[in-house]
């Protein structure tokens, strides 16, 4: 009995004390992959750090699906190659070159590392599971396509500006992302057969997409 009234006392204090906000906020659940959460926050982090652009009339929604969309493959593929691969300092490089290039510089990108009250390390952390994935795409999926300037140069101007400008980012010029759009439209164009891939390992895995649910 003493114990029940001191759990109620604790729960009426939180909901009614000035800082009642800061102490039971919890971030949502957006999925979860064999038990491993992937949260609304997280998806914010990676529009806002990973090379994922908003197509030309794409609504929110689906952009904002298909990004979790990404980090649940990201996620799969690091529950089933974790064992297998060995990341080095090296690794992290692309990803993390990426990111600087999204937000604009070095410094910008530790400014908006602070925002999210993160550290270098857990910088790390957070992209750890999308440079599993990419180190793995490079062993599965080694094809050369060639991408011609024109399809970089529409991308740039359709999708890569605009997504700056959501995210009230300077955007970079052209030469300097031309690298990342091209390995952009390189995955695009791998879609299908990667799809396959994707389904096919996803099926060994329980996958509950909380925002999808929501959104039904």
């Amino acid at each position: 009995m003493y114990y029940k009234t001191m759990v109620c006392f604790i729960f009426m204090w939180l909901a009614f004390s000035p800082m009642a906000a800061e102490v039971i906020s919890i971030d949502k659940i957006a999925a979860v992959v064999n038990n491993r959460i992937i949260t609304r926050t997280d998806i914010d982090k990676a529009i806002l750090f990973f090379p994922v652009f908003r197509k030309k009339n794409q609504p929110q929604r689906a952009f904002y699906a298909g990004v979790l969309q990404d980090l649940i493959h990201y996620k799969v593929i690091s529950l089933e190659y974790s064992d297998e691969i060995i990341l080095r300092d090296e690794d992290y490089t692309d990803v993390q070159t990426s990111a600087i290039n999204k937000v604009g510089s070095y410094d910008k990108l530790l400014r908006q590392l602070r925002r999210w009250d993160m550290t270098w390390s857990d910088f790390k952390v957070f992209i750890r599971e999308k440079v599993i994935y990419e180190k793995v795409l490079k062993q599965k999926f080694p094809i050369k396509i060639d991408i011609g300037f024109n399809e970089i140069e529409t991308f740039y101007n359709e999708q890569y500006l605009p997504a700056q400008n959501r995210l009230k980012l300077k955007p970079r010029t052209l030469i300097e992302m031309t690298a990342l759009i091209e390995n952009q439209l390189r995955k695009e164009r791998l879609q299908e057969p990667l799809a396959r891939w994707l389904k096919e390992i996803a099926a060994s895995y329980r996958i509950e997409n909380k925002l999808a649910e929501e959104q039904q």
